[in-house]
């Protein structure tokens, strides 16, 4: 048998090149993988047929082989049919003797794995908590760390959901996975409460977060996992809910209060009216601009003329930062009725000297006071 026809044979593309780097022999094989009939290889240049190997690692590797004859292996990237081969190059004769094996599944493996692995890395690093999961039993295939310190570093990589975290069963979480996976539709949720067994130790904990379950889609689009992203904002919804408690408190004391009392925001709009204010003013309307004061309560000076708006006590606290004690002024209510009243007016300041608000306190004149 010749050796040509056992090459016939192998499983390798084989390839003949002489000193000039014609092709001098290809195989059945070399056909396949090189996209070109055998007439169309033999006779001609390598680098007038593959002219974009010219200047590239593949021909620095040839050329070693042929100057210093020892065999060399390498891989090389056909861009037309975007495939990779390993060559193993030899000398032979005056020419290179080149047997290639495709290796373009394997490589395009590697090259995926890699991919994954950097995005692992760029997951690991973001500052909120991320996970994959894959299928419609929503099987985790992905965490990062902030996603696995939600869970007091347990690992779920490789379990679903329902098995990992059987108490979210009833509030509507794997639900919205459910309809994510089916609709293909993304969901946000803000501030969702959550009870959850964190640490693992049959300790359920409460949560608040706000989360994105983003749905995944194949290459045919088809979708067939989701993206979970989310922050836990537990600490801020606690620290509203102390404030507002706060914020009520101090409003059901100022309510109660003998004196009338009005506040404002930072911007003058006036935004608390207290019962004893409402009573003397006969209005308590809210989000009333330094502007309208006067027209909106019906100010008077003592000696009943119209109240420049700028004088006004609780303008002067807010516009200019003034503090007004024993100011007398009159006021018309809508029933036609007069009162006067005296009272204090004074910005309030922030820890940095800001001015946030004003606060105004009233009560009736007393008769030759």
């Amino acid at each position: 048998m010749k050796i040509e026809d056992a090459l016939e044979h192998v499983s390798d593309g084989v390839v003949g090149l002489d000193a000039e780097f014609r092709v001098v022999y290809a195989n059945g094989r070399a056909e396949l993988l090189l996209g070109k009939r055998r007439a169309e290889l033999v006779g001609q240049g390598w680098w007038d047929l593959f002219p974009y190997l010219a200047g590239s690692p593949a021909e620095r590797e040839l050329r070693a082989v042929a100057t210093g004859r020892l065999a060399r292996q390498f891989k090389v990237f056909h861009p037309p049919r975007y495939s990779w081969h390993e060559v193993r190059a030899v000398p032979s004769g005056d020419g290179v003797l080149m047997v290639m094996r495709d290796i373009t599944d394997i490589t395009r493996a590697r090259q995926q794995e890699n991919v994954r692995e950097a995005v692992r890395e760029v997951i690991d690093l973001a500052p909120v908590a991320i996970s994959v999961m894959r299928g419609p039993d929503h099987r985790v295939e992905i965490m990062n760390v902030l996603s696995r310190q939600l869970l007091g570093g347990r690992d779920l990589e490789g379990e679903t959901v329902r098995s990992a975290l059987p108490e979210l069963e009833g509030q509507g979480l794997f639900e919205i996975l459910d309809a994510v996976y089916s609709t293909g539709e993304p969901f946000q949720g803000s501030e969702v409460p959550v009870t959850y067994d964190r640490l693992g130790n049959g300790v359920m904990h409460q949560g608040f977060f706000d989360f994105t379950y983003q749905p995944l889609f194949d290459v045919g689009g088809k979708v067939n996992g989701v993206l979970s992203v989310s922050v836990e904002v537990t600490g801020l919804v606690a620290e509203r809910a102390r404030v507002e408690r706060r914020a009520a408190e101090q409003e059901a004391v100022l309510a109660q209060l003998a004196e009338g009392v009005i506040v404002t925001d930072r911007e003058g709009r006036i935004t608390f009216v207290n019962q004893t204010a409402e009573e003397l003013h006969g209005v308590g309307r809210l989000d009333v601009d330094p502007a309208e004061y006067a027209a909106a309560y019906h100010l008077f000076t003592d000696e009943g003329e119209s109240y420049p708006t700028a004088e006004l006590p609780l303008a002067r606290a807010i516009l200019r930062g003034e503090t007004v004690a024993g100011a007398r002024w009159r006021i018309r209510r809508p029933d036609g009725t007069e009162v006067l009243v005296v009272g204090n007016a004074r910005p309030v300041l922030d820890a940095e000297g800001e001015r946030v608000a004003a606060v105004l306190t009233l009560r009736r004149a007393q008769p030759g006071g």
